[in-house]
């Protein structure tokens, strides 16, 4: 699955393909590429119990191979999340082998030295697993499942094996890129909205990782062979790239416990996190619009605006968050009331990117039939001038923070969803209490600071727009 992260500000959290990543059994292979282990033991620093939110507190350990663990004990269901993320994304490969992480995560579910093509779904279905799945974005790919509370030992052997001796054959390879190749011609090439998205990343990035799309360029996948994934898989794939979140009916002994005997021998990776991150190179600021528009198989224009923003850890995120809120956040925001009340659009709603690198801030716009984008383009810039003229009232600014709020406290009512904000905000800020410091800041921020951030962000010289058109229309 791709897993495309934009806190969105009206509709989703997230804009989330969906790919079924699992496959059925098949008979076992042989030769193992089984990755060496240590027989030393393992030294574990546990630190205090952190607040997350309610009564909930998270407690963190890390062995010595560099494997970081979040344990977080509820017990008001019988059932915990069981969540490994690997600090690994589209952001780290390289030109002409794009779609490697993505397709890696196909590649995941096969066999092992130990068990057979298809195995870890079957014996998780019969142990009760709940939403089994996996997603890869620009940042990281997840592995994520929910399993009845006494399952605690079946997962850890299970997940523990496949970070070590999984098998990658040429024919294994072959399979599952084939599979890739259709779900990207179902989600992108065969979409609307999807050839919109590709050719937004074009135009808004020249020099960062964030240029391609997590699924990647046919051409680039049709290069790659089962080389090129086991190298991946050796280069990125070991425990000091990842970060394992347990969340339920756990106690932290117990996980602690497990975690060591399971993950414990493995030998720490020789090369550092420092050394696999890709080096930023910073996009030159725009000294005038981009544009660029597109003949569709769609019966309606549709229309994207974008603007580049920073990343998730800088300051200015918390209000342009909030920023994203007002112009978008239900049915009295500002886009909504000129857009979609007036009869020219069908939807709309904003798009801010919580990543590492620095983002996008997105307006989708989904036309009327009839309608036209240069008519919504015009209006949605007319919107912004008069926020920026004539301020932003304290009920406006009030309104958007609690609802901005809820949506992203509300998602973490589950156990998949803290886990899932805490391995999240782990890999992206590297440390999750700084992703619970810009939740709570949420609540200071002043309507001063949504001025200079729409002021600094989203002035009229530095969008980049994109309009798709039905075909035959000029």
């Amino acid at each position: 699955m791709i897993h495309t992260r934009i806190v969105s500000l009206v509709i989703v959290l997230s804009l989330v393909l969906f790919s079924n990543c699992t496959t059925a059994p098949k008979a076992k292979t042989s030769e193992p590429n089984k990755q060496a282990t240590t027989d030393s033991a393992p030294a574990i620093a546990s630190g205090d119990s952190i607040p997350v939110m309610k009564e909930w507190k998270a407690r963190r350990f890390q062995l010595q191979n560099g494997l970081k663990v979040i344990v977080v004990t509820d017990h008001s269901s019988p059932t915990f999340a069981y969540q490994t993320w690997f600090n690994v994304g589209s952001r780290n490969e390289q030109k002409d082998y794009t779609g490697l992480a993505h397709l890696f995560e196909h590649l995941m579910f096969k066999a092992t030295s130990n068990y057979a093509d298809g195995e870890f779904s079957k014996q998780s279905e019969m142990a009760g697993a709940e939403g089994s799945n996996a997603f890869t974005t620009e940042d990281f790919t997840a592995y994520v499942q929910e399993f009845p509370k006494d399952k605690l030992d079946l997962i850890a052997q299970l997940e523990s094996d496949r970070m070590v001796n999984l098998i990658v054959d040429e024919n294994v390879f072959k399979t599952e890129r084939d599979v890739v190749h259709n779900e990207r011609r179902m989600r992108y090439e065969n979409s609307a909205d999807g050839i919109l998205r590709l050719e937004l990343k074009k135009m808004a990035y020249e020099k960062q990782p964030y240029r391609w799309p997590v699924i990647g360029y046919a051409e680039d996948l049709n290069r790659m062979t089962a080389t090129d994934a086991v190298n991946f898989y050796k280069k990125y794939y070991h425990p000091s790239r990842a970060v394992i979140v347990v969340v339920g009916d756990v106690e932290f002994d117990q996980v602690k416990s497990t975690i060591e005997k399971n993950y414990g021998k493995i030998a720490r990776a020789q090369v550092t996190s420092e050394e696999l991150e890709p080096k930023l190179e910073l996009e030159t600021p725009l000294a005038q619009p981009i544009r660029n528009q597109l003949s569709l198989n769609t019966g309606v224009e549709k229309l994207r605006i974008a603007y580049r923003i920073p990343s998730a850890t800088q300051i200015d995120q918390p209000p342009i968050k909030i920023l994203g809120s007002i112009l978008s956040g239900g049915k009295s925001s500002r886009l909504d009331r000129a857009l979609v009340n007036t009869g020219l659009a069908s939807s709309v709603s904003v798009g801010v990117d919580d990543s590492k690198d620095p983002g996008l801030l997105i307006i989708y716009v989904t036309l009327q039939e009839k309608k036209h984008a240069t008519q919504a383009e015009t209006i949605a810039l007319r919107e912004i001038e008069k926020l920026i003229k004539e301020g932003i009232s304290e009920k406006e600014l009030s309104r958007a923070k609690n609802l901005l709020t809820f949506q992203l406290y509300g998602g973490l009512n589950s156990n998949q969803g803290l886990a899932e904000f805490l391995g999240d905000s782990e890999l992206v800020f590297g440390d999750f209490t700084k992703a619970l410091e810009s939740l709570e800041s949420l609540q200071k921020i002043t309507a001063d600071q949504i001025l200079q951030v729409t002021k600094t962000y989203l002035g009229p010289q530095s969008r980049i727009v994109l309009t798709g058109l039905p075909k035959g229309e000029k």
